[in-house]
């Protein structure tokens, strides 16, 4: 459809969504939130397609292939150059690690298939990730899964309806749509939010949502709807969403039943249609509209780009000074010299199918090589540093059957179960799964990890904006602890991002989720983990604290890879700024409980840090000490866990 076809609010509505996007992935505060702008865009896609499909089958001129072959001319030009863009300086700019993950990642979206690819690594929303080059890719993939079955949930609707008599309202047609779109609701609201994020499933009510507009814009009832108020009431209600997410913290529970504030509200903008809109309706917001799929496209590899060379850390305002204006400049450049390939559309359709397949097919073979040879490993001359990075960056710390994802918490790994003696049991978040290794390779006594990763092991706290059912994991741990069925207890956690100054944790009061601020004693995580401690102790229970692991802004492996790649340099040491700062009330009640025979601390900073430098490569046996920002390297924690001896049967002791 050309632009001079469509209503002139639905560019309007295109550039409100991308800015939404484009600033909050440039973190602007005034974007909060404004990742809903790809839900928007689903609204959008959603009553372009129902109108595209809907009326070429009434008229009998729809065809699936030609269909197909329009969405793709569409959208696949713009994504191959973006493609062919990193594929190429990634072979010259980025180390083997980086590049073998960037081919996977060009591989995945060349297919399609990327949402089901990233819905199984951490979540969108994860901090830190520098190496995600076509995160963003997820929702064309979405778009394209949908667009493969619209085709077809149309065409058997039509059939139902015929069947039933159509009377030219099409009234079964309506609510066998409405009915698919309650079911795909319905399960994004009980779905897991990894999955119902990225699953085409979970988010095809919201395509079809606006689909049913277009159905509906001639009923005589839905006329209120239209004109000036409904317009600025629409516009009102998508630009307050983002506000809404970042005030009641629902980044962790999107979708849900949340998104239906965004999608009410570009359904409402577009059943009004009213195109005077001069919030929609002007020069700016046009041509930002017409751009939009191509400034979405290049924006988030910039985003990555100004991450990775550290940019963003060091001068944030400089990299939203230069990263904003060039995603819309190289959007509009896409728009105006990729997008049209007027010679493609004006070819046949099987040539036109065969360029685009040719083109797609070299773009994934490249990418199939640069996988196949580690990222083009052999363009280094010292591949050691390279590998054990690489075999750093993609360890895991603990067997992931110890991690207790699912709210009933009833996950336990054992070492050396039945072995005689005192048992030992080892609790925490994934600072307590990261000394597994150790353990597994010297512990002899009876040992069991008990394990809920991210969660604060405080009595009553919870992870703020979600329900990961931490407050009855720590319940249930320290009643393990306290049941006298071990001598030993070892706790491990995030002591630095559960400090008294986190924002991140809230204690649970009548039923709401308060920072320690909040509720008024920012010591209460000290007091309540003072409490618990003692409690154990009072009982004649070793209690064994691993003091705070050194956090970093940075992922180590990934970082020391790329300064020995481009500057031949090997990062050894590293600042963790707020090691001591975030950590001097833990380190105090440990001081203090360190009175008690039955206590103990160990601390691996001592052996890893002066001050707040800290070791972060092991020349000795070259390789980092740390997978990411903060976890132990499992083969590094496996040879310098030795502080823990004291505390478990070993072939030593």
């Amino acid at each position: 459809m050309s632009n001079s076809k469509l209503q002139t609010d639905i560019n309007g509505l295109r550039a409100i969504s991308v800015l939404m996007v484009v600033l909050y992935h440039f973190n602007l505060r005034i974007a909060s939130g404004g990742f809903i702008g790809v839900d928007v865009f689903f609204v959008i896609s959603g009553y372009l397609m129902t109108k595209i499909i809907f009326d070429g089958m009434l008229a009998r001129r729809f065809h699936y292939g030609e269909f197909l072959l329009k969405r793709a001319l569409r959208i696949f030009p713009a994504l191959f150059a973006v493609v062919l863009a990193l594929l190429l300086a990634g072979a010259v700019l980025l180390p083997p690690a980086d590049l073998d993950n960037l081919a996977a990642q060009c591989l995945r979206a060349l297919l399609f298939v990327s949402n089901t690819y990233y819905a199984g690594q951490q979540g969108y929303f994860s901090a830190g990730l520098d190496d995600r080059w076509l995160l963003h890719t997820w929702s064309l993939s979405v778009e394209w899964q949908f667009y493969m079955l619209y085709p077809l949930i149309i065409w058997a609707g039509l059939k139902l309806d015929a069947l039933a008599g159509a009377d030219g309202r099409h009234r079964v047609f309506k609510l066998f749509l409405a009915a698919i779109a309650a079911a795909s609701l319905a399960l994004c609201i009980v779905a897991d939010n990894q999955s119902a994020f990225f699953s085409v499933a979970t988010r095809s009510w919201q395509m079809i949502a606006g689909g049913l507009v277009y159905l509906a814009r001639d009923l005589s009832w839905l006329r209120p709807l239209r004109g000036r108020v409904p317009s600025y009431g629409g516009v009102a209600l998508i630009l307050a969403s983002p506000w809404v997410v970042h005030m009641l913290q629902l980044e962790q529970r999107w979708p849900s039943y949340y998104a239906m504030l965004p999608v009410a509200g570009a359904c409402l903008l577009l059943a009004a249609r009213f195109e005077n809109n001069v919030l929609l309706n002007n020069p700016v917001m046009n041509r930002l509209g017409a751009w939009s799929y191509s400034i979405y496209l290049w924006h988030w590899p910039i985003v990555i780009a100004l991450t990775i060379s550290g940019l963003v850390d060091t001068s944030p305002k400089l990299a939203k000074l230069v990263g904003i204006p060039l995603s819309i400049l190289l959007g509009y450049l896409s728009y105006r010299y990729i997008e049209p390939m007027r010679r493609l559309r004006a070819a046949r359709a099987v040539p036109a199918a065969a360029a685009l397949c040719a083109a797609g097919g070299v773009l994934l073979g490249v990418s199939a090589i640069y996988n196949a040879t580690g990222g083009l490993e052999q363009r280094v001359s010292d591949p050691a540093v390279f590998q054990a990075t690489t075999a750093a960056s993609r360890a895991a710390t603990y067997p992931e059957q110890c991690e207790n994802r699912m709210a009933d918490n009833s996950r336990f790994c054992h070492l050396n179960q039945g072995s005689t003696g005192n048992k030992v049991l080892v609790l925490g978040d994934s600072h307590a799964g990261h000394l597994y290794s150790w353990f597994a390779a010297h512990s002899k006594s009876d040992t069991t990890f008990y394990v809920k990763s991210g969660c604060p092991v405080i009595p009553g706290f919870e992870l703020k904006g979600q329900d990961r059912s931490c407050r009855a994991y720590t319940k249930a741990a320290f009643a393990l602890a306290a049941s006298g069925a071990y001598r030993t207890v070892i706790l491990s956690q995030n002591w630095t991002g559960f400090s008294p100054t986190a924002t991140g944790i809230c204690t649970v009061e009548n039923g709401r989720c308060l920072s320690p601020a909040e509720a008024g004693d920012t010591q209460l995580p000290v007091t309540r983990t003072r409490a618990a401690l003692q409690n154990l102790l009072d009982k004649h229970i070793r209690v064994v604290v691993a003091d705070a692991t050194p956090q970093f802004s940075f992922n180590v492996p990934k970082t020391i890879a790329r300064q020995y790649y481009w500057h031949h340099k090997l990062v050894t040491r590293a600042p963790s700024p707020e090691l001591l700062e975030k950590n001097r009330e833990f380190d105090q009640l440990f001081a203090q409980l360190g009175r008690d025979p039955n206590f103990a601390l160990v601390s691996l900073r001592k052996d890893l840090c002066q001050g707040v430098a800290c070791r972060v490569y092991d020349d000795r046996n070259r390789m980092p000490v740390f997978i990411d920002k903060d976890h132990f390297n499992p083969a590094w924690i496996a040879l310098h866990g030795e502080r823990f001896a004291p505390f478990v049967a070993t072939a030593l002791h």
